[in-house]
């Protein structure tokens, strides 16, 4: 099964309204995004992790991920491209990640990116449509050019997840690691590396089957 973007917002609206609130869901991804690094990492001997995030709730959901990976004994640095987020869930990941670390708002340089050993790509979600401006498209290509494993949360970004289309600066992830369920613009592309769909505990809609 595939989900679309359109029906994945409906899904989240629905169980917001039945109580299961929005920052919950932003919890259990960035949960289930630290656990696929746990899978395949040891943090005892694991150079540094480095956590990329934009404005939005998918750099909340990666922020999260960070919190968790943090606590897990892992070498954790965060970076907010753009220097801010736009409030709601996100605002409260980053407050809680700040609890336990400063969290970097200059763009790191490709020295940095290439010191790491593992990348979390948290920039873009879902919500990405047409091509990637600066400073974002500068980041994404140098991401793609260190030597890090790439995890994309939910989407690599800068791939329309409908349709599958890469935009003008598109991440080229390891792993994927979808949420709830697959969008259909990940299958079958070349920039999504192992799919890998983590469910969030989102109650499924009154008639579907698991």
């Amino acid at each position: 099964m595939t989900v679309t973007t359109e029906e994945m917002k409906k899904i989240e609206d629905w169980s917001s309204k039945n109580g299961f609130t929005t920052t919950l869901m932003m919890e259990n991804a960035g949960r289930a995004v630290a656990e696929v690094v746990l899978e395949r990492f040891d943090p005892r001997t694991t150079g540094k992790v480095c956590v990329v995030c934009g404005k939005g709730n998918n750099g909340g959901d990666a922020l999260a991920a960070a919190r968790h990976l943090l606590l897990s004994g892992y070498n954790v640095e965060a970076y907010l491209i753009g220097g801010s987020v736009k409030g709601g869930d996100a605002e409260l990941m980053l407050k809680l990640y700040e609890l336990l670390k400063k969290v970097h708002t200059e763009i790191p340089g490709i020295n940095e990116l290439k010191g790491c050993e593992v990348i979390i790509d948290g920039i873009f979600g879902t919500g990405i449509k047409g091509e990637v401006k600066e400073p974002f498209a500068s980041v994404i290509q140098m991401i793609n050019q260190s030597q890090a494993f790439v995890v994309s949360v939910d989407v690599p970004s800068g791939l329309d997840p409908d349709t599958g289309v890469a935009a003008n600066a598109t991440v080229q992830a390891d792993v994927t690691v979808t949420l709830h369920d697959a969008k259909p613009g990940l299958l079958n592309s070349r920039y999504v590396g192992k799919l890998v769909i983590k469910e969030i505990g989102i109650p499924l809609l009154p008639g579907k089957k698991p």
